[in-house]
């Protein structure tokens, strides 16, 4: 992923946190980026103190996509992941964060 193609992730995953606020949910944004350049999920922050955007995408790709399918894409989140966060994306083999 270029410089130029993680800004425009960022942005999306910004616009993603942007409508959770607006939904009166903690303005945080994922979305999972395939090998492609495409966005295959994007998942917002909740009021739910567990279930974080990113551990909650995380899960969801796990489900649908196979491990080694995993390891070539990118987690795009607006910001560092917590360390549950963090392990969930390592369990599910996303082989990048950004």
């Amino acid at each position: 992923m270029t410089p130029e193609q993680a800004a425009r992730h960022l942005l999306r995953a910004n616009a993603v946190a942007e409508r959770a606020l607006a939904l009166g949910k903690h303005p945080f944004g994922a979305i999972l980026v395939a090998p492609d350049g495409d966005t295959i999920l994007a998942e917002q922050g909740n009021v739910d103190t567990v279930n974080h955007a990113e551990s909650t995408l995380a899960r969801t790709a796990a489900t649908n996509f196979t491990p080694e399918y995993l390891w070539y894409c990118t987690l795009v989140t607006t910001v560092e992941p917590c360390a549950m966060c963090a392990g969930t994306q390592y369990w599910a083999n996303i082989g990048t964060l950004v």
